[in-house]
């Protein structure tokens, strides 16, 4: 049981449902993803965790992570936020199926708390990104190696 698995759920959730997809794998920085790469990339992000209590030995966390899409319209940015939008409605249906949330040794719930579709830039409005952020319970056991 370990936080350690958390950012390997989303990229499996994401590569079973958007093998056309590719992780920019920068741990901290989307600033810096070539423009040749640009389009459907996906970053995910581990954000705060809070300790939410313990029942026995197992430690009870609720961890949030965020999953960026990033998508090109090109000529057309609505079609940016037509793309980002059809990936939030995927993305999310699959993080959360009840088959793949449910099922996992340490994650014992994963739900959505936030959708946004984003421009890229004030300066590049062809392009946009969807953030996602999750919020996922998770259990830690102290006494286990």
């Amino acid at each position: 049981m370990s936080f350690s698995t958390l950012i390997p759920y989303f990229r499996a959730r994401l590569s079973a449902k958007h093998p056309d997809l590719s992780e920019w794998t920068d741990a901290f920085n989307v600033d810096n993803i070539p423009a040749t790469k640009l389009n459907k990339a996906y970053h995910v992000e581990l954000l705060p965790a809070n300790y939410v209590g313990t029942a026995h030995v197992i430690l009870a966390f609720r961890a949030q992570v965020r999953v960026r899409v990033f998508v090109k319209g090109y000529a057309k940015p609505e079609l940016a936020v037509d793309k980002a939008t059809f990936y939030a409605d995927s993305i999310i249906k699959e993080c959360c199926k009840s088959t793949n949330r449910l099922t996992q040794p340490s994650i014992k719930n994963v739900l959505p708390i936030s959708v946004d579709v984003k421009a890229l830039a004030l300066t590049n409005d062809n392009a946009a990104y969807l953030d996602l952020t999750f919020e996922c319970t998770l259990m830690l056991n102290p006494d286990a190696p």
